[in-house]
């Protein structure tokens, strides 16, 4: 089975050619030296931009393996103006493949090039390969072969990313890999001690003018003190409103005690509960989003959630909230029925195990 391992480069200072990665990008590419570590590898190809070529230098060198550049793999241009509702205009492209925008490249021109970068590995004789390149044009090269694959695929594209394209008997499947951050994060209990950080984390998700999630983040913390007694008393059951249920709240931080997002457990379900709001309600910060911690936060809040005694969490999510369902998924969430409320909104279910 021949097996070809698609990058998708690592955090870059800019678009421009020349951008190098920045120092959590050379970070990253560290990482994915090791993430290789088990991995056979017989050739690597990269698009010549210098944020591609650095993510696999590390990997490149301790293989001792040479990076084959080809201009084949070069970002997708979608215009050479400038466009200030580029994506509005990206999106279109992904609907329909032939739309063309001045000076740039219509989505099944870009295609048709990394396509072919790929026929031709699939034509050689290296069983392993691996390919680095740019997130719109490893998007069309799934596409291309995955239909499906579309626009918010794309936008949910983490730097770096990698997928693996298996091949045997002219049949194409594929998975996104995982790699695990060197960044530590847990849950814990909100603390007076992080009050700045919290108003921090609060005045951002104001600012975005966001719906917040989970509902408990809404709650004013002008009086800090007293914001986190309240989720102490809701976690015992004290002064909870008729029909409610006791909550526990945790915050997600990573190493440097930064809050990258909370998530609010019921410890039973009520009907509503169990119509449309489910076990856990959790949310990450506007800034911290697209970075694979959504996933992260899910699953360490399963943790919790066993711990406080349920054994088959209901998780839900508006049907439009394609994130939310694809982090679901990955925490293996089985769908259940739809519940649509009296607005027409959809809401899906998904039970996971515990």
């Amino acid at each position: 089975m021949k097996k070809i391992y698609l990058i998708r480069h690592c955090e870059a200072e800019g678009q421009p050619a020349e951008a190098s990665l920045t120092n959590d990008g050379f970070q990253q590419a560290n990482q994915l030296s090791k993430f290789f570590k088990d991995i056979p590898v017989d050739s690597i190809i990269s698009s010549p931009y210098k944020r591609a070529v650095q993510t696999v230098e590390p990997l490149a060198k301790k293989r001792n393996l040479k990076i084959g550049k080809n201009e084949l793999l070069t970002e997708r241009v979608l215009s050479n103006q400038n466009l200030p509702d580029w994506l509005e205009k990206l999106k279109a492209t992904f609907d329909d493949l032939e739309l063309k925008y001045e000076g740039g490249e219509s989505s099944n021109e870009a295609m048709k090039r990394i396509v072919g970068v790929v026929e031709e590995v699939l034509d050689s004789s290296v069983q392993n390969t691996i390919i680095v390149t740019h997130g719109n044009l490893l998007s069309l090269l799934l596409k291309h072969y995955f239909h499906q694959f579309g626009f918010e695929d794309w936008r949910s594209l983490q730097n770096p990313d990698v997928f693996i394209l298996k091949i045997e008997k002219e049949t194409v499947t594929y998975e996104r890999l995982l790699i695990e951050s060197d960044q530590q994060l847990s849950l814990i209990k909100p603390t007076v001690e992080l009050k700045e950080e919290y108003l921090s984390f609060y005045k951002e998700w104001l600012e975005s003018k966001e719906n917040m999630v989970p509902w408990v983040i809404q709650k004013d913390p002008s009086n800090f003190e007293a914001m986190v007694q309240f989720l102490k008393d809701n976690e015992q059951g004290i002064n909870l409103p008729e029909v409610w249920v006791p909550d526990s709240t945790f915050w997600l931080i990573d190493q440097d005690k930064r809050i990258l997002g909370a998530v609010n457990i019921r410890h039973q379900l009520t009907t509503f509960l169990l119509n449309s709001g489910g076990h856990i309600g959790y949310g990450i910060r506007p800034s911290e989003r697209r970075k694979g911690f959504a996933t992260k936060l899910l699953s360490l809040s399963l943790v919790k959630a066993k711990e406080l005694g349920i054994r088959k969490a209901l998780v839900v999510c508006d049907e439009q909230n394609t994130g939310s369902f694809k982090t679901i998924f990955k925490n293996g969430g089985v769908p259940d029925t739809d519940f649509i409320e009296e607005d027409g909104n959809i809401i899906k279910r998904f039970w996971i195990e515990l």
